[in-house]
């Protein structure tokens, strides 16, 4: 049998970096005026939730934290950014044009790119779920993220 003699157990795991969101990019400006058109209602806190698994999956929720007495316009229009593709002459063309969607249909818009962004083909093979929290005190958005996976230990004696 061999010891690695260079690991302990106390060392700490150090996790990848996870990708910076470039602000000016679509995403970015959309992150921004949601949290903007958010707080404009009085709306704290938003949390949508996603899961999927073996080839599908989605937005499953929506729910917004918002003070007493007040409801959640889900129909509020919100103008945000998109990319729209045309082929022509032989190429791709992309331009960013606005357009003006439901505001809890933006979010989920926001949530399933940002989701396929960070976590590319999440709801395949045993999937996964998890949580996009918009935080507007904290003027961020946070992606909490569980994959799922079938784990297998093979081991062989000869004696």
């Amino acid at each position: 049998m061999t010891t690695d003699s260079t690991a302990s157990d106390d060392q700490a795991i150090v996790e990848p970096t996870p990708p910076a969101l470039d602000e000016a990019s679509i995403l970015g400006r959309n992150k921004r005026l949601l949290l903007s058109a958010l707080r404009q209602v009085g709306i704290a806190q938003v949390t949508i939730t996603y899961v999927g698994m073996g080839d599908s999956g989605g937005v499953e929720g929506v729910e917004a934290a918002m003070p007493e007495g007040t409801c959640f316009k889900a129909m509020a229009p919100v103008t945000l950014h998109t990319q729209r593709a045309t082929y022509s002459d032989g190429a791709w063309q992309t331009t960013e044009v606005e357009h003006s969607v439901p505001i809890e249909q933006a979010l989920r818009d926001f949530a399933d790119e940002i989701v396929d962004w960070l976590h590319g083909g999440w709801e395949n093979g045993d999937g996964a779920s998890g949580s996009v929290v918009f935080d507007c005190a904290k003027d961020s958005v946070r992606i909490e993220h569980t994959a799922y996976f079938t784990d297998s230990d093979y081991e062989e004696t000869v004696l």
